[in-house]
């Protein structure tokens, strides 16, 4: 398979393109198009007497890449999770609702506020905050 139209010095310039924006934008910034001329360059510059340090080179960063996608989908489920629980939450606003406070104290009243605190997701009522994994009854308030 040949391959045209890039030079060693094309290559050498986009290659410390990708490190630089590597070091500052992390793998998660490696394109399909970065990785392919990366892939070029190694072949370009390849050692004849060792062949496969290469390709160790490339499963390396494949997955050092693999590593920074799952930190990000991490990141991004526990978003999503926080702020489901948060709407959730917020679907009890005006409603009266019954369940246990963090000290195991039984609290009933009308749901007036929600808030996130240390990860968890709370309901306020009056003076009291009720855990929302602790709620364990949900009424219409008639106005």
């Amino acid at each position: 398979m040949s391959i045209s139209g890039i030079s060693s010095a094309s290559s050498t310039s986009a290659t410390g393109t990708s490190a630089s924006a590597t070091a500052s934008n992390g793998f998660g910034s490696l394109t399909s198009k970065d990785f392919l001329k990366l892939l070029i360059t190694e072949l370009q510059n390849q050692d004849p007497t060792q062949p496969t340090s290469n390709a160790e080179l490339l499963q390396q960063l494949s997955s050092m890449q693999g590593l920074q996608s799952n930190l990000d989908l991490s990141k991004t489920l526990t978003a999503l999770s926080a702020n489901q629980q948060l709407s959730s939450g917020a679907s009890f606003l005006g409603k009266s609702i019954t369940g246990t406070d963090a000290s195991n104290n039984s609290v009933t009243g009308v749901a007036d506020r929600v808030l996130v605190q240390n990860g968890s997701t709370v309901i306020g009522v009056g003076n009291s905050e009720i855990p929302l994994a602790n709620v364990t009854g949900v009424n219409v308030v008639a106005p």
